[in-house]
């Protein structure tokens, strides 16, 4: 599906040689296009990052020598990359352009695969995955949104969040940098800790559940319950959502969504290969006809029980890199425990899926004070002195523009730094540019780039290197 191209400065124009001709997708680092090389007439998908990333010296440093690490990845189940660099300003990644839908448009509209194709898809993102490993590089974002499908064909995209594995060349991105999609994240690196090729098994497991059965592993109303269920909750058995699929598919799957790394399988084909080995030993009767679910409204589906009722559970799909809007403001102010030498974070009028998304991107490096806007954040950032506030601009109650002007008329505030998040609608407004805020972020945005935009402004890469 074309993504919405009204006003986009990008189109018809000419970068690195390629015309873009039409935006056909948004993510958590930026725009894709479709575009056309002038001299080769060869047909490209180009990716432009994002502002708020590519203005970051680190970040550019660390795109540039992971793209030239994806390029060198030859696979044909791998997106072959063709080109990166900086023009313009703009920093992009010319990659192969896939005639196709991605994986969660066909869970989207299908429901769920039939157990072989749900099975030779994963296959084939298992090989990519393996041969990543093999050349020591983890994805780290592996979800149906970065798988694309071409006829009978399955690809790998979005090598761009690439980490060199502990122990080899180049490990170029930071320790503690919360890269991932949360209802397909591991746990380390929900902790931020070391990661590895048996993070991407973790995610290729809650891959296979979806595809097998329709269902998230942990869907759950909010992104910090999600994040909670991966840290805490067992999954739920294929079983139980779809009886009539073979029980050893039950353990498959449990031991690709071990906690614990080394209870997982060790490599993404050990997984595979087990699940097909349960399906071909169950017969002709693994592989029925299945018929989707039915659509309810909304993004819900509302699917059959083995009670005989039904449930409605989100309509399996891309979460967009945990992306948010911005809405309620927290009840209350609430404080973390200060650990010596961490800067402070204080969120203010965030709803709770962008506090969730704000303390995953924080990570262990900040302590974080939540508080209303109005009264409560002007009294807050007065006694608490917070390094950094993240500021809701539609926050209810007092407005957002007379909360900042109340920041900078006090002797006592008015050097407090202040992040605000936007609407997209609201990311050109006068108001907003003359508000004297340090910076802004423009939602829909991912972990990624909530994290660089903390970092830059508390100096925290400067500090802790």
């Amino acid at each position: 599906m074309t993504a919405n191209t009204q006003k986009d400065p990008h189109l018809g124009r000419v970068l690195a040689g390629y015309r873009i001709e039409e935006r056909i997708a948004r993510g958590g680092m930026g725009l894709v296009y479709r575009a056309e090389h002038l001299n080769l007439r060869r047909r490209a998908a180009i990716k432009i990052i994002a502002p708020e990333l590519a203005e970051d010296a680190g970040f550019r440093e660390r795109f540039n020598g992971e793209a030239r690490i994806a390029g060198a990845l030859q696979h044909p189940n791998i997106v072959t990359v063709y080109d990166a660099g900086e023009q313009d300003g703009l920093l992009y990644l010319a990659m192969q352009y896939i005639e196709g839908s991605d994986l969660s448009s066909v869970l989207r509209d299908q429901g769920r695969l039939r157990p072989y194709r749900a099975l030779d898809v994963c296959r084939q993102v298992a090989a990519a995955l393996d041969a990543a490993h093999a050349q020591g590089l983890i994805h780290r974002d592996v979800k149906p949104a970065n798988v694309l499908i071409e006829g009978r064909t399955a690809f790998l995209t979005d090598f761009g969040l690439t980490k060199r594995i502990e122990g080899t060349p180049a490990a170029l991105t930071k320790a503690g940098d919360m890269v991932g999609t949360v209802h397909y994240i591991a746990p380390e690196q929900i902790h931020g800790g070391h990661v590895d090729a048996r993070t991407d098994i973790y995610s290729l497991g809650c891959m296979v559940f979806q595809c097998l059965t329709g269902e998230l592993p942990f869907a759950r109303d909010s992104d910090v319950a999600v994040i909670y269920a991966h840290l805490s909750e067992e999954p739920p058995r294929l079983t139980s959502v779809r009886p009539e699929l073979p029980a050893g598919l039950d353990a498959v799957v449990t031991k690709a969504l071990e906690k614990a790394p080394e209870k997982r399988f060790q490599t993404c084909a050990d997984m595979t290969s087990a699940a097909r080995a349960v399906i071909d030993a169950a017969g002709p009767l693994a592989d029925s006809t299945i018929t989707r679910p039915v659509p309810a409204f909304g993004d819900h589906f509302d699917v059959p029980t083995s009670a005989g009722g039904t449930r409605r559970v989100p309509a399996a799909g891309d979460n967009s890199s945990m992306r948010t809007s911005i809405g309620p403001a927290a009840a209350d102010v609430v404080r973390d425990t200060r650990a010596a030498g961490r800067p402070r974070l204080l969120l203010a009028g965030l709803d709770t899926n962008t506090r969730a998304l704000a303390r995953v991107a924080a990570g262990d490096r900040f302590d974080i004070d939540e508080t209303r806007a109005g009264e409560s954040l002007l009294d807050a950032v007065r006694d608490g002195r917070p390094d950094l506030v993240v500021l809701a601009w539609n926050a209810p109650g007092q407005p957002a523009r007379e909360v900042m002007a109340a920041l900078r008329a006090d002797s006592r505030t008015r050097d407090a730094k202040v992040l605000l998040l936007v609407e997209h609608k609201q990311a050109s407004s006068i108001e907003i540019a003359a508000a004297g805020a340090d910076d802004r972020l423009t939602a829909p945005f991912s972990p990624l780039q909530l994290q660089v935009k903390l970092r830059r402004l508390v100096g925290v890469d400067a500090k802790s290197g």
